[in-house]
């Protein structure tokens, strides 16, 4: 039982309390809200650590998302068209073997025949893949929302192509998966640099085809309150009879293609896509403020000029490890301060160009940032460019290339977690609804009860449903057709609740769990120690039920193994389960997780369910975190975790939030009744001590009775 320390304190409260209740008893009570139980998935409450052990910022970091900040991105649709005459080759593969072969155009390394066709920089986390491909359209989908991405643009900005069958799956996809949850970003198009004929063309198309019939309406990306295009106005007038309808019905910014523009006026109605640091000021107000900036990866520029190709024999290129100046930044991991500078050894996984860029804008603060970008993936081979013999004009390798999406290479995921970390520093993050409420979660579970134990558990953390679909599709030229279905157990919901000994998970899934025999089977992840210093496999200190228990005696049973660095693991104990249908619920001794109380408060953790994250045809885990992106259901997805934080959610009584029981409270109470205003930290539902939904006098005195010592825990 927590009591003041100096009950002195307590007593002189009490005359200012008498009074209070005088007030309080002309009062019928103050009626008050839990916290909502729709089903919603709230990504930016997710943590996350990358491979290299930077976290991504939270609410705490950042604090409430910020109205009037948009984020958008550079999306590529033309792979299926080169696809189908070009064989998939990587130069990053290449020049690891044949170094030598950088800017040698004949070198047999690149292959016969093969000046002028396209070259990957490495290999994509979903394979040689192809935009019609259904299954990673809606991965993207995920990837993006996920990220707090508001829009992708597509690039149509060579001739009159504008790719109709990827933008077709696009959209598709896209609203299939919104209709699903996923807030997925907005949609526009990229025209033709130029403002004449050709960009009319494209215009013309997409408005007759998306636009004027009102097809994916939920999906436009309005700008001024209108679609916005990234195009010439003055292309409009080669439309003929439609230039009026086409100017009336967009909006359009001019996307200006220099990396070195000068800082333009509002008045000059352009965007960019791309630029050097310190990047160009488009649509800069007479107050000061700035419409839109760009902030990409790498840059085919050096300080001999640009653009250049990504593989200039005069090096300097402004790859992913370049930064201006004596520019650094720093994380913490395993307590220390990592600082990444030019001089770090293999900078440029680190994304030293691309954080340099998000700084620059974000201390301009601009309404609109524009990455670039997501998905290029290829650049033709060309015999000479730009001064430059074998030249890779806007992607070579893994080094001088510019998509933020993961790949199987060394790059990994690390540049999406980046771009995901600089987003919610630029927009915010939304507060955790559930944040201050009691939320339910200190509760016993009797995980082998026939009635639903978890009913009074507020707290709910929601996953996408049917969000990974079976993969039927070709990839490029002589490639096997990519064709399996790995989703088993798909995830739909979860819960945490703890008491004095134990911590309890409850996993619900769309249809019945299937049995434990097959590989991967419903594995759980915990994280105790965000700081990285414990061993632990990407930031997972446990995982549960990594290997089923399979002999009689042991059923209902499933291992804790902790993680003896990496995918290597000694058994710490073992714990009860249960599934009854569609649910799994675990409970876990908490010294076994060494959760022990700090303070007189459970620690935090975060943790993450999967299922089924195996390859085709493979008998057991890889131990690759990237097999997180591809194979079975994952909750969250890719390194995403849940976080579950006791010191977040209320407990009934303590009214202030400062984790006691006092008159301090009481006072509270009765200053809700007389409709005073509240100080900053009152939890209002924590003032409902009798649990009638409101608040009123009783809920005072329960409150003054328990700090007089009649009772341990409230009698209702």
């Amino acid at each position: 039982m927590r009591r003041m320390s100096d009950f002195g304190n307590g007593v002189r409260f009490m005359s200012r309390l008498f009074a209070l209740f005088l007030i309080a008893s002309l009062c019928m009570g103050f009626d008050i809200f839990a916290a909502g139980d729709t089903a919603e998935v709230r990504p930016d409450s997710w943590a996350a650590v990358d491979g290299l052990g930077r976290t991504v910022s939270t609410y705490d970091d950042v604090g409430e998302t910020r109205d009037g900040k948009y984020v958008g991105i550079f999306y590529w649709t033309w792979h299926y068209d080169f696809a189908r005459s070009t064989r998939a080759r990587n130069v990053t593969e290449i020049i690891n073997e044949h170094p030598e072969a950088r800017n040698d155009y004949n070198h047999s390394a690149w292959g016969r025949g093969t000046g002028g066709q396209y070259f990957f920089w490495d290999k994509p986390i979903f394979d040689y893949y192809i935009n019609t491909d259904e299954y990673v359209v809606r991965e993207q989908a995920e990837l993006l929302a996920d990220a707090g991405v508001d829009v992708i643009f597509f690039d149509c900005t060579n001739g009159t192509f504008v790719w109709e069958p990827a933008y077709e799956t696009v959209f598709k996809v896209f609203e299939e998966a919104r209709a699903q949850g996923v807030k997925t970003p907005q949609i526009a198009f990229m025209m033709n640099f130029g403002g004449a004929q050709d960009t009319a063309t494209q215009l013309e198309y997409v408005y007759k085809d998306i636009y004027k019939p009102g097809r994916y309406e939920d999906l436009w990306f309005k700008w001024d309150g209108k679609p916005l295009v990234l195009a010439r106005k003055k292309s409009t007038t080669y439309a003929g009879d439609m230039s009026t309808e086409l100017r009336k019905f967009f909006t359009f910014r001019y996307c200006n293609p220099s990396y070195y523009t000068q800082d333009q006026p509002i008045s000059q109605g352009q965007w960019g896509w791309c630029s050097v640091y310190p990047q160009t000021k488009y649509g800069v107000r007479d107050d000061g403020s700035v419409e839109q900036m760009t902030v990409s990866v790498a840059q085919n520029a050096s300080d001999n000029g640009g653009p250049i190709a990504m593989n200039d024999y005069r090096g300097g290129v402004y790859g992913r490890g370049y930064a201006k100046g004596d520019y650094s930044y720093t994380y913490t991991y395993q307590g220390q301060e990592i600082k990444v500078d030019k001089n770090t050894q293999d900078a440029y996984l680190y994304g030293l160009n691309f954080q340099q860029q998000w700084d620059y804008a974000m201390s301009v603060d601009p309404d609109f940032i524009f990455i670039t970008g997501w998905n290029e993936w290829v650049a033709i081979r060309q015999q000479s460019w730009q001064g430059t013999t074998n030249a890779f004009a806007d992607q070579y390798n893994a080094e001088f290339s510019r998509d933020v999406e993961p790949s199987d290479g060394v790059l990994k995921d690390f540049f999406y977690y980046q771009m995901v970390d600089n987003i919610r520093k630029f927009k915010g993050v939304g507060k955790n609804p559930y944040s201050g409420t009691d939320a339910g979660v200190y509760k016993t579970i009797d995980i082998h009860s026939s009635s639903d134990q978890w009913a009074d558990v507020e707290l709910r953390y929601d996953h996408y449903q049917n969000n990974t679909w079976d993969r039927d599709s070709n990839g490029w030229l002589g490639m096997k057709r990519m064709t399996y279905s790995t989703m088993r157990n798909d995830f739909v919901s979860f819960k945490v609740a703890y008491d004095d000994e134990y911590v309890y998970f409850l996993a619900e899934t769309a249809d019945n769990i299937t049995s434990s025999s097959g590989v991967s089977w419903m594995h759980l992840y915990i994280d105790t120690d965000p700081t990285g210093i414990s061993p632990n496999w990407e930031g997972f200190e446990y995982v549960v039920n990594r290997i089923p228990l399979t002999t009689p005696e042991w059923a209902g049973y499933c291992k804790v193994d902790s993680s003896a660095g990496g995918w290597k693991f000694r058994e710490v104990g073992r714990a009860e389960y249960t599934v009854n249908g569609k649910r799994m619920q675990i409970a876990i001794p908490r010294a076994m997780l060494g959760l022990e109380d700090v303070n007189g408060t459970m620690p935090a953790f975060n943790f993450k369910w999967s299922d089924n994250t195996v390859a085709p045809g493979a008998t057991s885990d890889s131990g690759n975190i990237l097999d997180f992106y591809k194979y079975g259901d994952v909750a969250p997805g890719g390194r995403f975790m849940f976080t579950f934080d006791p010191a977040e959610f209320g407990t009934k009584g303590d009214v202030n939030a400062d984790g006691s029981i006092n008159v301090a409270d009481a006072s509270l109470v009765m200053q809700i009744l007389a409709e005073w205003d509240m100080p900053e930290g009152t939890v209002v539902s924590n003032a409902d001590i009798n649990g009638n939904g409101k608040v009123d006098v009783q809920d005072a005195t329960l409150i003054l009775q328990h700090i007089a010592g009649w009772f341990d825990e409230f009698p209702v």
